[in-house]
């Protein structure tokens, strides 16, 4: 393994962390509301952030807002939003 794999090669996958906060979603404003009461109804603690600059960047034409959650909540928090909004969730960190 040379030195060009070694620091831009692959790291194995860290394990969910318990006590870092992740990015659930990337959603509409107003949606993001609608979900954030629905995750909290089924006990996942979770977060709005309201992203302001999304809409000059390109990437949305509406106010958005960024949803987040424990790390070892995420995959049960991406769930229950798909099971919400009736698609998978988008994300500005992946």
């Amino acid at each position: 393994m040379g030195l060009f794999h070694w620091i831009f090669g692959k790291h194995p996958p860290r394990p969910p962390d318990p006590e870092r906060t992740c990015e659930a979603a990337w959603l509409p404003l107003w949606q993001s509301q609608m979900v954030l009461h629905e995750l909290l109804e089924r006990e996942i603690p979770a977060v709005v952030a309201e992203d302001f600059s999304s809409h000059y960047r390109g990437g949305s034409y509406q106010p958005m807002a960024r949803i987040f959650v424990m790390e070892h909540r995420r995959a049960e928090a991406e769930r229950a939003i798909e099971e919400i909004i009736g698609y998978p969730p988008a994300h500005l960190d992946r």
